[in-house]
């Protein structure tokens, strides 16, 4: 690899990591805001958590359509205007005149951040050589987990000390801030295919599904995600059960289990591409089911709890970056997108049966179950890669190793 090319990278890396910061603490942001907001549009929580619940479902449903449509546009496009929609349905977000006016420009926030969510995976899969690709996407991914001890408590500094108007836009005016790196270090390549078709689309979700490497990839996301939302969502009601902590000692657990996810990201990344990310992903898989099952079983001894989070959060990272990479090899250029936007959709409807079962476990038999079902669901995603995954061969693109498109 050329020094030039090193340095496109480098580029690259560094503006959608940008990209998916502002995108995700964008997202993580609203949960800080809801008092200020339920204050200032008079809404009961019920009305609140529609704010949530509607950014979800347009991400959800808005990906399924764009993916296989970045396919046949290019990454390059879908990017662009999306971080424009985002920019300015976030500023109008902060410039909302009533409840309605805010759910709307929630939704728009939300179909716009995913379409960048399922545009960065795909574009880092489309310019990095899969021996390679485990690196940059640690990279990437860990603006993810830098949104979240970072980004969000900026969000909330700004509405405590101004107002929630500003803290959006704060964040409308950092995706401004992103449109000219993004036009300048976004690669553009012209896709092969071009019919955009519905009956294509279809056909094209039918051939994954059809499939063992994609199937297993897409149930996989659905238990990782299932169990890990499921787990995090009950954590702070159990903390302040079992140990009686207020809600500031409980963010603090968030805060060091999400240092710990952030400095593990890049590290694994860069561990997979030496060992495969195939073994990394299984690994940390199963590490997490302990983790998850064993937790909370601890009587009595905080600073252990504490240590099982921010190992928790390692173990996150270490296999998120790699099975994100390890998703992008089980399709072409010509298909990657509708593969993410698949595997994104379907891991949406495994966040909310996850909660959903683990919302009934937590009333009927506390939070020990509750670890039990998400460890189970944790060594059975780890399974079914072991099982029906293979490492992928090298597949690199048009380009020399490493060296994605001129910008264009």
């Amino acid at each position: 690899m050329t020094e030039a090319s090193r340095e496109g990278n480098n580029r690259l890396i560094a503006v959608l990591f940008g990209v998916m910061f502002v995108a995700v603490a964008d997202n993580q942001m609203i949960s800080p805001l809801l008092p200020d907001l339920m204050t200032a549009f008079d809404m009961g929580a019920g009305r609140a958590g529609l704010l949530v619940s509607v950014y979800a479902i347009a991400a959800a449903v808005v990906s399924f359509v764009v993916g296989p449509l970045s396919d046949r546009t290019g990454r390059r496009k879908m990017l662009i205007a999306a971080l424009i929609v985002f920019t300015a349905a976030t500023l109008l977000c902060g410039l909302a005149w009533n409840y309605a006016s805010l759910v709307a420009f929630r939704a728009v926030t939300g179909a716009a951040a995913g379409t960048l969510s399922l545009n960065i995976t795909a574009c880092i899969g489309d310019h990095f050589p899969y021996r390679r690709r485990g690196a940059a996407m640690g990279l990437v991914m860990s603006g993810y987990f830098a949104a979240m001890i970072l980004g969000v408590p900026a969000g909330a500094f700004v509405a405590d000390s101004w107002s929630w108007r500003w803290a959006f836009g704060v964040f409308a005016g950092a995706g401004l801030l992103l449109w000219v790196p993004a036009l300048a270090v976004i690669p553009s390549r012209v896709p092969a295919v071009r019919d955009v078709s519905v009956i294509e689309m279809i056909k094209g979700y039918r051939r994954f599904l059809a499939r063992t490497g994609p199937l297993a990839v897409i149930a996989a996301s659905f238990l990782v995600s299932a169990s890990t939302v499921g787990f995090i969502t009950y954590v702070g009601t159990w903390l302040r059960d079992a140990y009686g902590l207020t809600t500031d000692l409980i963010g603090m657990v968030f805060l060091f289990s999400g240092l710990g996810a952030l400095l593990g990201s890049p590290l694994a990344g860069h561990l997979s591409d030496r060992v495969g990310k195939r073994g990394i992903v299984v690994g940390s898989g199963l590490a997490m089911a302990v983790l998850l099952a064993g937790i909370p079983w601890i009587d009595d001894l905080l600073p252990v709890v504490f240590a099982g989070f921010i190992l928790t959060g390692i173990a996150g990272a270490f296999r998120h970056a790699p099975l994100q990479a390890l998703v992008t090899a089980m399709a072409t250029d010509e298909e990657r997108g509708a593969l993410i936007a698949l595997k994104n959709t379907v891991a949406e409807i495994g966040i909310a049966g996850g909660t959903t079962l683990c919302g009934v476990l937590y009333v009927a038999f506390g939070y020990p179950s509750v670890g039990a079902a998400c460890g189970v669901m944790a060594a059975a995603a780890s399974i079914v890669i072991l099982v029906w995954v293979g490492e992928p061969a090298e597949q690199d693109g048009p380009d020399e190793p490493g060296e994605p498109a001129e910008p264009g």
